[in-house]
């Protein structure tokens, strides 16, 4: 199990930025927004990068909590 526990100061710099790599992952506009729930698919889009080269490691899924100021902002799996 891989954690990280990281602080949102900008939402809609966040979502911006997924939005930007899924446009460079191929996804248009439309799809992207179709298939984006909320913050913690922006930070999965931004912050999971599947197959990483040379790495000897591939993440299959991922999963994202997004919980209050305080306590874990993120739990990635």
């Amino acid at each position: 199990m891989f954690s990280v526990e990281l602080a949102v100061f900008d939402e809609d710099a966040l979502a911006r930025a997924a939005q930007t790599r899924a446009r460079e992952d191929g996804l248009d506009d439309a799809v992207w927004t179709s298939m984006r729930s909320g913050m913690s698919d922006d930070l999965i889009m931004l912050l999971d990068p599947g197959l990483v080269a040379d790495a000897g490691f591939e993440i299959l899924q991922s999963t994202c909590e997004v919980c209050e100021r305080g306590q874990h902002a993120i739990d990635q799996r």
